[in-house]
């Protein structure tokens, strides 16, 4: 019998493994995208510091001279290479001896060794036996002259030493030749001496002569530190490299949602459509390209509008976010300029009285407006509002253009007079009878701007005398922990959701727009 092949197992988890490593990917690179304002100042900051350090900073040079070590011409001593590289270190260590250096400061016209100590220093190179000997100044020269006479006074010193040495050695063996001469049966012993006086004699003449001067110091041309442009790019690359972990670790620690889809996952609700940013200062062109861009999406939005009407009576929209600065109260003058330009008769209300920004969309003042209506409702305690103060109230900033179909228009109600106490004003029962007198007029849409759900009872509490809510979120504003909340606080809403307005998306700009694809570019300021 042929055999079955299970389609399920290991491949799907492997394949789930694989959009994991993508999504985490693509969340790291979105956390590095955000953060590119802070990446480039502190790239920038720690970078000027370095090379303005780095100029003014004294500068400092270095020459050196090398000593070659002879083991052929050694007088006493061993040529094997352990015993060589004793030396060699024994040497180094005695080329910053006090009497080389004073010897050195002398020739150099120095008062004593010690103005040397800190700018000599000396190296091995085990495979060469050579001895690097390193002068350091502040002016080429110096260095140069430094290091030449801390390698002359060393060898001169050796010398002297190495002659010592023979010497002593000479009149050790003549002691014992003077010894042995008055015993009989020693001839043998003594000639044996005699010879070998006799090659220290001729060592004599070689001494010192194991350690030669290979290379003289030369004065440099360029200063060994401070180092403008190396420090510069060292600086440049570390402070990257720093900058990027921070940006990731802060994205760690207060987490920013990774995108309009991941958005959508949490809150659970639909993406109706995403809306970029126009950037305060571009470019006419630029501007002009992404403001119709923008346009186009709440033409979008208004005929996912139109259908969700046409589905359920959806008159009354509450337009609101989890955060203040989220652009919510932007997307409702907007979507309401877009409700009347298609034949529709629309009314936007600003219902956030504590930071009232809708008249701004319009350039309207304050003056009569939601305050003064509630607060008649509230002190008669009528059912019905007052026709004269309602028309005093509402504003009319956009009619249908002539030859449309469909005569259409907006009527804006500003927040009015600034109110004492205006959260528990727009949560009375005078918010609801007001909400339902206007359900009654003739208008097809309301829109009403209310406060961030987060925080405030505001929203919460107008929510249930609305027909459906619309959330505004912007990607750069919103964090996780946010999107919980607000998950747990429309759980509790007894109202319709129609959706999410995503502010702040990125995306490649269609052709008709443009003559090449280009991305629409986030603006980092908040919107009302």
């Amino acid at each position: 019998m042929p055999r079955l092949v299970s389609t399920s197992g290991p491949p799907p988890a492997r394949r789930d493994a694989m959009v994991d490593e993508r999504i985490d990917v693509r969340r790291y690179l979105e956390a590095i995208g955000r953060s590119v304002p802070l990446i480039a100042a502190l790239v920038l900051v720690i970078t000027g510091v370095v090379v303005a350090l780095s100029l003014v900073l004294p500068k400092t040079y270095q020459a050196t001279a090398r000593i070659v070590f002879e083991e052929n011409t050694s007088p006493l001593g061993q040529s094997d290479s352990e015993s060589i590289q004793r030396r060699l270190s024994t040497t180094e260590q005695l080329l910053t001896a006090p009497k080389v250096l004073d010897s050195a400061a002398k020739k150099l016209g120095d008062a004593s060794g010690g103005s040397l100590g800190g700018g000599v220093s000396s190296s091995v190179d085990e495979e060469a036996n050579i001895i690097n000997v390193v002068g350091t100044a502040e002016e080429p020269e110096r260095a140069a002259l430094v290091a030449n006479a801390v390698a002359n006074s060393f060898l001169a010193e050796r010398t002297s030493l190495d002659r010592s040495r023979i010497a002593g050695a000479r009149e050790a063996l003549q002691a014992q030749i003077d010894q042995l001469s008055s015993r009989p049966g020693t001839e043998g012993q003594v000639a044996a001496i005699r010879d070998r006086i006799s090659e220290l004699s001729v060592s004599e003449g070689s001494a010192g002569s194991d350690l030669q001067i290979a290379e003289q110091a030369d004065a440099p041309s360029a200063p060994r530190s401070p180092r403008p442009l190396r420090n510069g790019l060292l600086a440049l690359f570390g402070s990257l490299f720093l900058a990027i972990l921070l940006a990731l670790a802060r994205d760690q620690l207060v987490p920013k949602m990774g995108g309009s889809r991941e958005l959508s996952r949490v809150l659970e609700l639909p993406v109706l459509v995403g809306v970029p940013y126009v950037r305060r200062g571009l470019r006419a062109r630029k501007a002009r390209i992404l403001s119709g861009v923008e346009e186009e999406a709440y033409g979008t939005l208004r005929a996912t509008l139109e259908f969700s009407h046409a589905e359920a009576d959806a008159r009354v929209v509450l337009m609101t976010g989890a955060l203040h600065g989220e652009g919510k109260t932007t997307a409702c003058a907007r979507l309401g300029r877009a409700l009347a330009r298609a034949g529709h008769k629309t009314l936007a209300i600003s219902a956030d009285m504590r930071v009232p920004k809708l008249h701004e969309q319009f350039g309207l003042d304050l003056g009569v407006g939601l305050s003064d209506l509630l607060s008649v409702l509230d002190w008669k305690g009528d059912s019905a509002i007052d026709p004269d103060l309602l028309e005093r109230a509402t504003n009319v900033v956009v009619t249908t253009p002539k030859g449309k179909r469909k005569e259409g228009y907006l009527h804006v109600i500003t927040g009015g007079t600034r109110a004492r106490d205006p959260g528990q004003l727009v949560s009375s029962e005078a918010m609801r009878t007001f909400l339902e007198e206007v359900r009654g007029m003739d208008y097809d849409y309301v829109l009403v701007d209310a406060p961030p759900l987060l925080g405030l009872p505001d929203a919460q509490v107008i929510a249930q005398w609305v027909d459906a809510l619309l959330i505004v979120s912007r990607l750069d504003r919103i964090t996780l922990e946010h999107a919980g909340e607000l998950r747990g606080v429309l759980d509790r809403l007894d109202t319709r959701l129609l959706g999410l307005v995503v502010i702040g998306v990125t995306g490649e700009i269609s052709p008709y727009y443009l003559t090449k694809p280009r991305t629409a570019v986030r603006e980092p300021e908040a919107r009302a």
